[in-house]
């Protein structure tokens, strides 16, 4: 794995580990995590598209990332990018996102935990 992947998969993986720790918290920090889980999978695309030597815009939009990588792998997670875009850049003012219940947080971190197993093993290996 070139040296600027592995960058890209260890930034993921400490995001994915924050996501961890403020959602286990005695007093859980729901949109922080949400925030987390997006980074983490945007990182993840990112390391992917940096060992395929695809060029891409600094952009938080994974559903681009997504569509960027054509990772046939991927394809089914389009979804739950989909669902973590805004939590890049739209959670930071009032009302500008629902608020998610920690319930809520938790099932949305298993299905990044789903794409995270599918992606990670694809930067990984080389």
């Amino acid at each position: 794995m070139n040296e600027l992947v592995q960058e890209w998969v260890l930034k993921s993986d400490e995001d994915w580990r924050s996501a961890e720790v403020l959602l286990a918290d005695s007093s859980p920090l729901v949109t922080p995590a949400l925030f987390h889980l997006q980074q983490c999978a945007e990182k993840l695309l990112k390391a992917l598209l940096v060992q395929k030597r695809i060029s891409f815009e600094r952009r938080h939009d994974l559903s681009y990332l997504h569509k960027l990588c054509d990772e046939p792998l991927i394809a089914p997670h389009s979804r739950v990018l989909l669902e973590l875009t805004p939590f890049a850049v739209e959670f930071r003012y009032p009302g500008d996102l629902p608020q998610f219940s920690i319930s809520e947080a938790e099932q949305l971190m298993g299905r990044v935990e789903i794409f995270r197993n599918k992606l990670r093993p694809l930067v990984v290996r080389k």
